[in-house]
């Protein structure tokens, strides 16, 4: 029963991730190819370290954000066909590189991660910017997605600070109306990561148990069809 609910979990966890990219990959022409390393170089340059804190922040979130959705083109792939197809899109893995971009594969699941150092460091630099909630929330998913292979429940090398770090970001968006936030998917990873606290005896298990249950009464109310919270209540038995 274990194995299976752990199959069902990544089915859930893996279709997120590729959500909003199944048609993504005939986007990839050579207009497109261009567009985005234009576009990425443009947003390294008024990063660099001579650009005020704030034009520095701001560029740093959306070369973030640029990266992921590149990213996410390139795993809706490897999920398909377990290599990243097409010219164009093989053109744009290798520019990447020589442009200081480079996506990495990760060696337990082969799939690209995420450059959480864009969002960290944006939050960092300007900490009360109108799209940081969306900055925090974007570091909260890739890290997550980022972070297991089958069982959500035993992340890879996560450690205590990280997760402490993690719930800490998605307890502070509950009640963020930035409108790129999904509230559901918010719920969902921040209710894995109470159940991961739980299991690694980290916080105080009643208290963290007392939010896990609110998290998903609410989840039942507003997204009562939800696949993930299904999932979620899954690895909660």
């Amino acid at each position: 029963m274990k194995q299976l609910i752990r199959h069902f979990a990544a089915f859930v966890l893996l279709a997120g991730l590729a959500a909003g990219s199944v048609q993504a990959h005939d986007s990839i022409n050579a207009e497109a190819r261009k567009n985005y390393i234009t576009k990425i170089q443009e947003l390294q340059a008024s990063s660099a370290a001579s650009s005020p804190a704030s034009v520095r922040a701001k560029s740093l979130y959306q070369l973030g954000v640029t990266l992921d959705e590149i990213r996410d083109l390139f795993n809706q792939d490897m999920i398909s066909h377990g290599i990243v197809k097409g010219l164009e899109t093989s053109l744009l893995l290798n520019e990447l590189t020589r442009i200081g971009s480079k996506l990495e594969a990760s060696p337990k699941t082969g799939l690209y991660l995420s450059q959480l150092q864009h969002y960290r460091e944006s939050i960092r630099l300007d900490p009360r910017a109108p799209y940081i909630d969306h900055a925090r929330y974007m570091l909260l998913k890739s890290h997550f997605y980022d972070s297991f292979s089958d069982n959500p429940l035993v992340p890879f090398s996560q450690t205590k600070e990280t997760l402490a770090e993690m719930i800490g970001i998605g307890e502070g968006l509950l009640k963020s109306k930035h409108a790129q936030i999904n509230g559901e998917e918010l719920r969902f990873v921040l209710g894995i990561h109470y159940l991961q606290a739980i299991k690694q005896q980290q916080g105080d298990k009643e208290e963290t148990l007392k939010k896990l249950k609110k998290l998903v009464q609410e989840m039942h109310k507003d997204y009562p069809q939800s696949l993930k919270l299904l999932t979620l209540e899954s690895l909660m038995s």
